[in-house]
């Protein structure tokens, strides 16, 4: 009974220790889940960022692109561009009088009218404030608002001089107060000289409708090239972490993740900085994880416990059972219970082989007969291979008698091969594998009737290194077999070359060699071991990857009429086949 009890404990103990590893493994997973949740959220939310911070790139460089066109036009239009240069080099009432003169010279026919066309240019742009023209000197400057309600707290709050100063400071584009200011050069057509320049007056407040609801508490900026900032939905205090370009940065003890955009036309650099919203908290869909991932831990364990005391009482009637036969009750028998289980079938197993002991030991005695029978004639069949050759040679003298040489010849040949095809060892000696490739060559230059020039390159030292039987020779039959050419006589050169920890094997031939589509096909044969085609390559790669690793195997290049070549690698070992004996 204690030993029962003690073995019924030990069962509960290892049903625990599964359930405590359950635990641990749905606890990481759940960790990993939430982590790849997360990062799969903040990806998203940082790409929604980085499209904001691009519209909003976008829709200011579309304001220096609409200044360029009309710049553009200017040139274009002749008489507009002489309207321009006398705006440029007299006040508005010198601008009006050589206006007026050139009207009555024209007849009354005058085409252009500078100040209704700037007037209306932008019109139909609401963000736009006003586009005000200034000469080179600074003396003379004409503004063109569009937007008269907000040109004129513009100009309430700075000065005509102030806004001309800023304006002549912007290279591109520039900011004073709330208004982005975009600068775009004029010059003389004919001298190239700059005569002035246009400046067009942006409310900044119009890159604030681009941040979509869900990213208001986020931070947008824009600066242009000299780092002047342009725009930002909100303050930025300057922390150790603006210096970053990307990843996390904390802004008055929060937690922004960083990204950067740049338009390489305009120069102009945009910053989003993406508010990490579940700092310190935990959100919804993280609690309703964790939650069921707990429910289902504890449900586990408890079923374990259920199940592992119930089973642990069969399975301790079963042993009982089993002490009761190594007694010597052999007649001993379990009750079977309803679950029609596996234990069930062990105890149905267990009662029928009481039952029939005397039956399987009778068995057990007729398969050791059958064995010693399987000896012997494995004996036996060891003496078939000597009647084979003997015959064979006495076929070889009959021939030599007859003078049939060229016979006589095939027939040693052939008989030689037998002699290293019957030995059934896996692992062979290099200088036995190389006199066996000799040997069925010299047996193929008698079947074709044609020399055939076999060079080896190999150092003595390695002649006896440990070497997979029929490493070569599949090599030797797929050249005869597929690659000889008709027309050329017949070379193979074979190179073995110490490499690092292994011996590297090169076998070139000069036969027909593959087209890239042909040499593809055998590649996928012998790394599928293809049992349709190229048995040999495959079967080598095989054999090479079971004896040495999946790192080892045969690579093959081929060039359509000039041959093939194969390549594979050994370990170096130099005890040769009696290692594997």
């Amino acid at each position: 009974m204690k030993k029962g009890k003690s073995r019924k404990r030990i069962f509960k103990k290892m049903m625990l220790i599964f359930s405590l590893t359950s635990l641990f493994t749905v606890c990481l997973l759940l960790f990993f889940i939430y982590r790849y949740y997360n990062s799969i959220e903040l990806e998203s939310e940082m790409r929604d960022t980085a499209n904001i911070s691009n519209e909003q790139l976008k829709a200011l460089s579309s304001k220096e692109q609409s200044l360029l066109n009309l710049t553009h036009d200017i040139y274009k239009n002749s008489d507009l561009m002489q309207d321009v240069q006398i705006a440029m080099t007299n006040d508005y009432s010198s601008y009006i009088a050589q206006n007026i003169d050139n009207y009555f010279e024209s007849k009354g026919f005058y085409t252009v009218d500078m100040q209704t066309y700037f007037q209306s240019y932008f019109s139909y742009d609401e963000h736009v404030i006003a586009l005000q023209m200034i000469s080179q000197d600074g003396k003379y400057s004409y503004a063109f608002p569009t937007n008269h309600g907000k040109w004129t707290k513009l100009t309430a709050d700075y000065k005509k001089n102030e806004l001309e100063a800023v304006a002549a400071k912007t290279k591109d584009f520039g900011r004073i107060g709330d208004t982005i200011l975009v600068r775009q050069n004029v010059n003389d057509p004919a001298t190239l000289e700059p005569i002035g320049f246009l400046v067009l007056y942006v409310d900044a407040s119009f890159l604030d409708d681009f941040i979509k609801k869900d990213y208001q508490d986020g931070i947008f900026t824009v600066e242009n090239r000299s780092g002047t900032t342009l725009y930002s939905n909100q303050a930025i205090a300057k922390t150790e972490d603006n210096s970053k370009t990307s990843g996390p940065v904390r802004i008055d003890h929060k937690k922004y993740y960083l990204s950067h955009n740049v338009d390489t036309v305009t120069g102009l650099k945009s910053t989003a900085y993406l508010s990490a919203r579940h700092e310190g908290e935990v959100p919804y869909v993280e609690m309703m994880l964790f939650g069921i991932g707990f429910l289902l831990v504890v449900f586990s364990i408890g079923i374990n416990y259920v199940i592992s005391n119930r089973y642990s009482k069969r399975i301790n009637a079963i042993i009982g059972g089993m002490d009761r036969v190594e007694k010597g009750e052999l007649d001993a028998k379990l009750e079977l219970d309803r679950y029609n289980d596996e234990l069930t079938e062990i105890s149905e197993r267990f009662n029928h082989m009481t039952e029939n002991l005397d039956e399987y030991i009778k068995k057990v005695y007729a398969l050791e007969i059958e064995e010693q029978k399987a000896q012997l004639k494995a004996l036996q069949v060891q003496v078939q291979p000597h009647f084979l050759y003997n015959s064979l040679e006495a076929i070889r003298m009959n021939a030599r008698i007859e003078n049939a040489k060229i016979t006589s010849k095939m027939i040693y040949q052939l008989a030689t091969l037998l002699r290293y095809t019957a030995n059934h060892r896996e692992i062979t000696t290099l200088s036995a594998e190389l006199n066996y490739v000799e040997q069925y060559l010299r047996f193929m230059e008698l079947r074709y009737e044609q020399t055939i020039d076999f060079s080896v390159k190999v150092e003595k030292k390695w002649l006896n290194t440990a070497f997979p039987k029929f490493g070569l020779q599949p090599l030797i039959e797929n050249f005869f077999k597929y690659g000889r050419s008709e027309t050329r006589q017949p070379e193979i050169d074979v190179q073995i070359a110490e490499v690092g920890d292994d011996l590297e094997v090169i076998v070139r031939d000069n036969g027909r060699g593959m087209s890239t589509g042909k040499l593809q096909e055998v590649r996928r044969a012998v790394l599928e071991h293809a049992e349709n085609g190229h048995i040999g390559l495959a079967n080598l790669n095989k054999r090479l990857e079971l004896l040495y690793g999946s790192s080892y195997g045969i690579t093959i290049d081929s060039q359509e009429h000039q041959g093939t070549e194969v390549r594979f690698r050994i370990p170096k070992k130099t005890r040769g086949e009696e290692e594997h004996a």
